[in-house]
């Protein structure tokens, strides 16, 4: 009887170390597995759309300015955007063609200003509609993986490296239609 005690005891021991050593082994192994897959940079048509309101001495408000900005940045260069201008009232009918010359001196290759569509002076505050069409490049956005451990263990914490680079990349493409077209070297 007493024999069968330390046996049963080293039994069970083995058995509870041998169904540990799985799980410790994977956790152990998870430290050193790679990070996730990197995004591949990727080029994807893109359309956005600015409403415009001008002012009484035929300009743009400072806040459309601001909004043509944005959406003429966002969309990369203007010689590779497809705009369309969208008068709704006779102002933003004048507003378009000098707005279509200042695209065109910019370097823009396809202006189009469409006939003018007047509307309920309810129904919107817009004068203008600026449409950009373009194939963009979608840049990776860049951040620390895991903050909380960036002190501790850095090179753990940044995550995949490279990321900079391929954005850097992105960034500077003069065509991002490269991207999905192969070209000998």
């Amino acid at each position: 009887m007493h024999a069968a005690k330390p046996l049963f005891v080293t039994l069970s021991l083995s058995l509870l170390l041998g169904a540990c050593d799985r799980n410790v082994n994977n956790q152990r192994i998870a430290t050193y597995a790679p990070f996730p897959e990197n995004l591949a940079i990727q080029a994807k048509p893109s359309a956005m759309v600015a409403n415009l309101t001008a002012t009484g001495h035929g300009g743009l408000s400072r806040e459309s300015l601001a909004d043509l900005n944005t959406l003429l940045q966002r969309q990369g260069r203007v010689a590779q955007q497809s705009l369309t201008l969208r008068p709704t009232t006779l102002a933003g009918e004048q507003l378009a063609t000098r707005l279509s010359e200042a695209l065109k001196q910019l370097g823009a290759r396809q202006v189009i200003v469409a006939p003018t569509q007047l509307s309920p002076s309810n129904a919107s505050t817009a004068d203008l509609q600026v449409v950009s069409e373009a194939v963009v490049a979608q840049i990776p956005d860049c951040h620390i993986a895991d903050p909380s451990r960036w002190t501790v263990h850095p090179f753990m914490a940044v995550g995949p490296l490279g990321c900079a680079n391929r954005a850097n990349i992105a960034a500077m493409l003069a065509d991002p239609r490269d991207l999905n077209r192969a070209q000998a070297l």
